[in-house]
């Protein structure tokens, strides 16, 4: 069961987000719920590329883990490692915004999505600054994605 104050903190994310990231993305959908918060751009298909701040199992046992970054969640494998193919072709672009810290692969517990993404362990969701630098990293990837994704498709 997630933190009692996790869905606060989730929200927290995405009420901010909108003071943090760049105007231009400021229409932005999704929703916050006690694991995760979610944020799409577009409507339909489309929405399975997004972005993601959730909990998932940490490598300890019983431990939880903050991921942070972008999903692609087609049905098929091939479409989400289209999506990955284009963001890697301009890796060397967003590595600079985003550091080493981001894996590309398959999702985390399902092999047929894709990430960008990484994890932190060390995550506090009563601290403030948390929310804070949580909001702040998401607003990096997807100012450093965003442009690269065609939406049009």
């Amino acid at each position: 069961m997630a933190d009692p104050s996790s869905n606060e903190f989730f929200e927290q994310v995405r009420d901010g987000l909108v003071t943090v990231v760049a105007d231009r993305y400021h229409d932005f959908g999704g929703y916050a719920h006690g694991y995760g918060l979610k944020v799409t751009f577009g409507a339909g298909d489309r929405t399975k590329e997004h972005y993601e701040v959730q909990l998932i199992r940490g490598r300890r046992e019983g431990s939880l883990e903050l991921e942070i970054g972008f999903h692609a969640e087609y049905p098929k494998v091939e479409r989400n490692d289209a999506v990955l193919v284009r963001l890697v072709s301009a890796e060397k672009k967003w590595r600079k915004v985003l550091g080493k810290e981001p894996v590309v692969g398959p999702f985390l517990g399902n092999d047929r999505w894709r990430r960008v993404s990484e994890t932190w362990s060390d995550f506090d969701f009563r601290d403030p600054e948390c929310a804070f630098e949580v909001t702040h990293r998401l607003a990096e990837y997807i100012e450093a994605f965003e442009p690269l994704l065609d939406r049009q498709s």
